[in-house]
């Protein structure tokens, strides 16, 4: 049967929950306050190539091929040499920067020993406890951090593994069984994501209504829609609609996210990579670094390297000049000599990304609760975003898809 949806957000979670619910045939209208779709997802054309806003690729499944077909959008797969991904442990780079002692024992904690979750313990915490201090801080530290966007102490393993079983009666090797999908790596487009709102908006335009200049002020308003209610808003937006019905002494944490793009002539590490990943305490302020040209073709306009760098919000970093010296003295520890850019490119988004910390788990079963209430009631209304399910583009793909 046909439903009346109304989706508030026309970010990239909207736009992904409005494609399931057209594909089903409802009838959907789409709120954004802006005048533009899509959210923090999107690419700039400049002189030297292709910067991008935020995500630089997606994780291809059968599902979001699926998709991709049908709003007439082709992939473009990985190079190769973009398989080799380094981590900056004890001032060098590796590709496995743990002993083989270390390594057996990240073995034995992902095939035999119990997945168990104390929301007592930060991940760094529960890392040592799980892997061992030299697994956690040379290969989970760095590879979380870039994902995230902070370090190990702020975040808490039941929210980045909120769909796995962590009573001690499972293994990590059977929850990644139990949740894996067949994958095809990361892909991006010809003309990077942004290509993927457009072809998104394009296919829906004919498809629903879309209405611009809209802003979700309060809750009691969508109560008297008549249909179902998406709120997928981002949470920053999100928390002050919600502030006077929420009982809770605590919110979720906001973090401020910068990511530099780098154009020069020399290539950052002497082989192709997809990146590098730093750990703390390594003297690199970046959390990672992503080699665009290395990864895809068609990122840069001559023959220029082009490098994205991603940092957390920092003291000594208020301005671009310090952020761009700070980004040099990076790299000069990593290349062993100093530079000068051809062109550099900032993008900050301050307090768009949940920390997924304890504040955000408990935030969550807070929505989970107010879902049910208002059920009981008759009405139903949904959270969607980054902030619910997963970070990754993927997982918000996954979690808006419709039974």
């Amino acid at each position: 049967m046909k439903e009346d949806i109304h989706i508030f957000g026309g970010g990239i979670t909207g736009l992904f929950l409005a494609y399931h619910h057209v594909k089903k045939g409802n009838q959907v209208t789409l709120y954004e306050e802006k005048n533009t779709l899509g959210g923090v997802i999107g690419t700039k054309k400049e002189k030297q190539g292709l910067v991008e806003l935020a995500a630089n690729g997606i994780l291809l499944t059968d599902d979001i091929k699926s998709m991709l077909d049908e709003i007439g959008l082709s992939p473009v797969f990985p190079k190769k040499a973009s398989k080799r991904r380094y981590f900056w442990t004890n001032q060098k780079l590796s590709q496995f920067p743990i002993s083989i002692l270390s390594g057996t024992k990240l073995l034995y904690s992902i095939f035999l020993k119990k997945l168990k979750f104390d929301p007592n313990l930060n991940f760094e915490e529960w890392g040592n406890r799980m892997f061992g201090s030299s697994v956690t801080k040379n290969i989970i530290e760095p590879a979380l951090g870039g994902i995230y966007g902070t370090r190990l102490t702020e975040l808490q393993p039941e929210s980045i593994f909120s769909k796995w079983d962590g009573r001690g009666q499972s293994t990590i090797f059977k929850e990644i069984k139990k949740h894996k999908k067949r994958t095809y790596g990361t892909v991006s487009f010809p003309n990077g994501m942004g290509d993927l709102v457009t072809h998104l908006v394009n296919y829906l335009s004919p498809k629903m209504n879309i209405k611009t200049g809209v802003s979700l002020s309060n809750v009691e308003e969508l109560q008297n829609l008549t249909g179902a209610v998406r709120i997928c808003t981002s949470l920053k937006n999100l928390l002050p609609i919600l502030e006077p019905i929420l009982k809770q002494d605590t919110s979720p944490n906001l973090l401020t996210i910068s990511t530099i793009t780098r154009f020069g002539e020399t290539k950052l590490t002497k082989k192709p990579c997809f990146g590098v990943l730093f750990g703390k305490n390594e003297g690199i302020h970046a959390l990672g670094v992503l080699c665009n040209s290395d990864i895809f073709d068609g990122r840069v306009t001559n023959s220029d390297n082009s490098e994205t760098w991603i940092y957390p919000k920092l003291a000594g970093m208020e301005n671009d000049f310090q952020m761009y010296s700070i980004l040099e003295k990076d790299r000069a520890l990593i290349t062993g000599k100093v530079e000068e850019p051809k062109a550099v490119y900032k993008t900050t988004w301050e307090g768009v990304f949940p920390a997924y910390d304890k504040n955000l788990y408990d935030f969550n079963q807070t929505l989970d609760q107010l879902e049910t209430e208002w059920k009981s009631k008759g009405l139903d209304i949904q959270f969607y975003g980054n902030y619910r399910k997963g970070i990754g583009l993927r997982s918000i793909f996954e979690s808006t898809m419709l039974e």
